[in-house]
Parts: C-alpha cells; sequence; structure tokens
C-alpha cells in the first residue's frame, strides 16, 4: 500500500519490469531525500561538530598540566590538527547516504594517521655533533 502511495505503481510491475537496483534504491526511498533535507543533515552536523568543540573549550582549564603535558607530547610528536575538520555525520539520514558518508570519514582518518610523522631518533653521530666532539 505505501509502495503505491508513493510512486503510484503497482510494487510487483514494477518489480519485474525494473532493474534490481533500482527497485532496491525505490524500496529504500532515497529518491526521496532530496537536496534540502542533505543540506539540512549536513547543517545539524556542523551544529554539533561546533557545540562539542565549545563545551570542550568550555570544561578544559588550558593552566592543567595534565593538558599542558598532552599538548607538549603532540608538539614533540608533530601531531598536529587536520587541515579540514572531521565532521561526524550524526543527522539521520537513510541507511545507504549515511553508510557513505562514514566510509568517506573513515578513509580521512585512516588517511590523517599515515599521514603523522614518525618521531626520528638521531644517530650517534648526531648525538657527537650536537656535543660538538
Amino acid at each position: 500500500m505505501g509502495f503505491r502511495r508513493i510512486y503510484h505503481e503497482d510494487f510487483w510491475h514494477i518489480l519485474h519490469t525494473t532493474n534490481a537496483n533500482d527497485v532496491g534504491i525505490l524500496i529504500e526511498g532515497l529518491d526521496e531525500w532530496p537536496d534540502h533535507s542533505e543540506n539540512l543533515a549536513m547543517l545539524v552536523d556542523r551544529l554539533d561538530y561546533w557545540l562539542n568543540s565549545e563545551y570542550t573549550s568550555w570544561v578544559t582549564d588550558p593552566d592543567d598540566p595534565e593538558v599542558k603535558r598532552r599538548r607538549a607530547e603532540q608538539k614533540r610528536a608533530g601531531i598536529k590538527p587536520p587541515p579540514q575538520p572531521m565532521i561526524t555525520p550524526v543527522a539521520h539520514r537513510p541507511r545507504q547516504v549515511m553508510d557513505e558518508l562514514v566510509k568517506e570519514l573513515v578513509t580521512k582518518t585512516e588517511q590523517q594517521k599515515q599521514e603523522a610523522p614518525k618521531r626520528r631518533f638521531g644517530t650517534l653521530a648526531d648525538l657527537r655533533a650536537m656535543r660538538g666532539e
């Protein structure tokens, strides 16, 4: 009944006359996910990111020794924030769209981890050169 109400076609007729992938898309209702819905979902994602960032800045004391220690460790290790923020999709979306966005986020996160510089230990010759020997 819902299929006929939305698409004005009989489900069995569509099933036998249309490609299976297209039927799957119709069943999932992806054609009902217009651009303005995705824009609204992206806005919700960014507001969630902003609120979490603001909350962290509100409750984090920059003078706390633990915070200073972690920042110093990250600086020593050469860890920098990504050039673009990693925004996690939190808004409600169709399953396929959400799966695609999560895959993109995982790929970006893995790339960021691979680009992190490794800590390089100097050689004995470097140590001697620093000591002036």
